[in-house]
């Protein structure tokens, strides 16, 4: 019998992380299984039996020789490493009763992955907004320069708009 594959589309932000697991749980119970994550938010599942999985993501980048080590942490704590997808990281395991399904054992830990994706966005906002600043305020005589000019500040207002939700997440955990 052949393997039926399907892809759905779904999106998620950063902040939205476990809503992301929690998704991808319940598409295992109805017994699809993820096999790899997308850009921009497309996953590729195989439909198998329904079982119980309980997916993580944590956010991670890294040179080759350090995914080893950080991929062998998972694996002797029973993840299955799935696949990869702009730094996010996604793993899983069958619940079982009594065993942990956390990949984060402290409040701190958790902290840690949005404080490093505010570090990429940290950095992409940067460039963009000194890309932006020349874009923006450029003089052109062209008329559709104007809308050139909207989109980059659309894309500097939602980089800030993701920057505040991940710092709000982030005060969040801290109240935990």
């Amino acid at each position: 019998m052949d393997k039926i594959i399907i892809k759905k589309f779904r999106w998620f932000w950063a902040w939205q992380d476990e809503a992301e697991e929690a998704w991808l749980g319940e598409m295992s119970r109805k017994g699809y299984h993820l096999t790899s994550a997308g850009l921009p938010g497309i996953y590729t599942f195989n439909k198998g039996e329904p079982r119980d999985y309980v997916y993580r993501l944590d956010y991670k980048s890294f040179y080759k020789k350090d995914k080893q080590e950080y991929l062998q942490l998972f694996e002797d704590a029973g993840w299955e490493y799935l696949d990869e997808m702009s730094g996010w990281q996604y793993f899983r395991k069958e619940a079982r009763p009594g065993e942990l399904t956390e990949i984060f054992t402290d409040v701190e830990s958790k902290i840690a992955k949005y404080k490093n994706i505010l570090i990429f966005l940290g950095i992409i906002y940067v460039s963009l907004f000194i890309n932006s600043v020349l874009v923006i305020f450029r003089i052109n005589p062209y008329p559709w320069w104007a809308g050139v000019q909207a989109i980059f500040l659309i894309i500097l207002v939602f980089f800030i708009y993701a920057i505040i939700r991940l710092l709000m997440r982030i005060r969040q955990l801290k109240k935990l």
